[in-house]
């Protein structure tokens, strides 16, 4: 054994010098002519693989996730071959508004007029072109699609409709593939699944960028369950791109305004330093167990969809009411499940916006109206009780369960990788940002921005304000009354009576609209103002996306006036007709104007403390 090591040492050594000694009689033509030769080799290898891969990716889209995982250099290639093909589509609709004059806000007959014209039908292609090339570079290229395209301003319209598309579009595997898979990530392999598990479904119900689900049961008790199983070597993809992405964006952001996104003080290093940890939670199945356990604890949902004792508590300090009645999401068995494999109840439903199936389960356009208002009710308790919400709302992860007997049907949350929590201010600032809108208040409108944290040091807030005033007096942001209901829909008394509150509260905000005429403010002028928060750009991708599902349920669907009425809810009854009684006695209670306020300041003006004016009072 030792003779042939050596023998093969040696022979590695002499072929070695002898390649040397080749060399060294070479003059530096032949070199150059050698060195071609070989780069025009590799060239030629590089270009021929590019071209079978399109053709694998025809067929395919995620053919080559496999190879790029294991060669990331063909990854890099791809993404430039991508980044090329996508300049003209970026710059051309730019370069042809400012030519004629003509942009996206305003300058266009009618939004009918824009999308016949040339701008919008290249942005669309290069949408396409965008979202396609996303899908061939691999599950992380479409998630950081996806909350790239959640940043205001940053991505063209017709670029984001693209993006929001592609978890569609991702095949599934099904059959001796989804065997390998399941095996692979589960928690002892192929003989710890099979002791846990029994009738495994090789076909999945549902697939996406990170991962299938599969029906299964529970060889214990028998339970139906659905196992969600990752796809392979999602950590060394993200280890390896993850670091180049932060090398790019920290040179962009050299630039100054290059790094300058949607014209809210954002930079791109923050931008993928807070996608990045948001990123590896996702491919850790143990946080997306830990965000649905919450989310159901929250909600007081419980296995089976009984009602269970809610965590989260009103502003009162009282805990909520199970939201069981109008709101299932799947129990998770957080002990059977590990980084790569997560278990949970099964819940079978209609998707949201499949509005064949809903019409043949019998589900009314009166229940559809029920269930735009639950939608909305629940991400008003996620915002600003629940200080915890779920940042995808699209139609893939909810779905309406329909039951045989006379009960109202119930929306259903699915999949909680990408959950995201708020701060008591950030939590306080949305519900105060709501409460002013429904009262067309723009004074509580830049006192919550303030509280949410979102302008900056010497912000204007007078020019704020006068913008918030603006766009209450021309209705830009209005709050609609509550429609009546009928049948197994009506409202009791007490909610009547809560209905008729907030009619008279909606009229007298519009009673107390700003008849007189100021200057006007521009968009632009305040857009300087404010600081964009991650935790923000979530909220705001929420909403976008609830109100499209919202939309499809109920033309007429807008998240605050569906909302308005439960802030009863969230406050608790005492807490809401204080502070209602608090707005219409202003002129006691007001923070800067009111008489309070006022004797508060000439007792300090005195010389007495807070604490020793409170005493004396008492």
């Amino acid at each position: 054994m030792a003779t042939g090591k050596r023998r093969i040492l040696s022979f590695l050594q002499s072929s070695a010098l002898a390649t040397l000694a080749y060399f060294r009689t070479l003059n530096k033509q032949k070199i150059k002519t050698i060195l071609s030769a070989g780069l025009a080799i590799v060239a030629l290898v590089n270009v021929v693989e590019s071209i079978l891969a399109h053709q694998r990716q025809k067929i395919d889209a995620t053919s080559e996730w496999g190879r790029y995982a294991d060669k990331p250099a063909a990854r890099g290639m791809a993404l430039s071959v991508l980044m090329m093909r996508l300049t003209p589509y970026a710059l051309a609709p730019l370069i042809i508004e400012k030519l004629t004059g003509k942009t996206v806000v305003g300058s266009y007959d009618s939004k009918e007029h824009y999308e016949e014209s040339l701008p919008h039908r290249l942005r669309k292609k290069g949408g396409q072109l965008f979202a396609d090339g996303l899908l061939r570079l691999g599950p992380l290229y479409i998630k950081i699609g996806q909350i790239l395209s959640c940043r205001e301003n940053l991505f063209s319209d017709e670029w984001i409709v693209a993006m929001e598309r592609l978890q569609d579009r991702v095949p599934a595997r099904s059959g001796a593939e989804a065997w390998k898979l399941v095996y692979a990530a589960a928690p002892g392999g192929k003989k710890g699944f099979h002791q846990t598990f029994t009738d495994f479904d090789d076909r999945p119900l549902a697939a996406a960028s990170l991962g299938q689900v599969h029906k299964a049961r529970l060889r214990s008790t028998g339970e139906r369950v659905a196992i969600k199983i990752q796809r392979p070597g999602l950590r060394k993809i993200y280890d390896q791109d993850l670091a180049l992405m932060k090398k790019i964006a920290k040179v962009v952001d050299s630039f100054g305004k290059a790094g300058q996104v949607g014209g809210i003080e954002q930079s791109w290093q923050g931008i993928f330093n807070d996608a990045e940890e948001i990123l590896y939670r996702e491919i850790d199945y143990r946080d997306e167990a830990e965000n649905a356990i919450e989310f159901a604890n929250d909600f007081g949902v419980g296995l089976g969809g009984v009602a269970v004792d809610c965590t989260a508590k009103g502003l009162d300090g009282k805990p909520l009411e199970s939201a069981a009645e109008w709101l299932r999401t799947p129990y998770t068995y957080g002990d059977l499940s590990s980084e790569e494999f997560l278990v949970m109840e099964y819940v079978p439903s209609i998707k949201v916006n499949d509005n064949a199936k809903l019409n043949e389960a019998g589900v009314t356009y009166e229940d559809r109206e029920y269930l735009a208002e639950a939608l909305a009710h629940s991400y008003l308790r996620q915002f600003c009780v629940n200080k915890f919400f779920s940042t995808d709302p699209h139609p893939g992860n909810l779905g309406i369960e329909v039951f045989e007997d006379d009960r109202a049907p119930r929306m259903v949350f699915y999949d909680f990788g990408q959950a995201c929590s708020l701060s008591d201010d950030q939590a306080g600032g949305i519900l105060e940002v709501i409460e002013s809108i429904i009262d067309s208040d723009a004074k509580n409108s830049v006192s919550a921005f303030t509280r949410m944290g979102v302008l900056k040091d010497g912000a204007d807030l007078a020019k704020v304000e006068a913008k918030c005033q603006q766009n209450y007096d021309t209705g830009k942001l209005k709050v609609k009354k509550r429609k009546p209901r009928m049948g197994k829909y009506k409202r009791s008394a007490a909610s009547a009576d809560t209905a008729a509150e907030l009619e008279a509260r909606i009229e007298q905000a519009a009673k107390s609209s700003n008849t007189t005429e100021t200057e006007e403010v521009k968009d632009a002028e305040i857009m300087g103002y404010f600081t964009l928060q991650s935790e923000y750009a979530f909220v705001a991708r929420a909403i976008s996306q609830m109100d499209g599902v919202g939309k499809g349920l109920d033309p007429e669907f807008d998240f605050i006036s569906a909302a308005a009425p439960y802030l009863v809810d969230v406050k608790g009854a005492g807490r809401y007709l204080i502070d209602e009684a608090k707005k219409r006695l202003k002129f006691v209670y007001a923070p800067e104007t009111g008489i309070l306020a006022r004797e508060m300041a000439l007792q300090k003006s005195l010389g007495f403390r807070p604490a020793e004016i409170t005493a004396a009072k008492k």
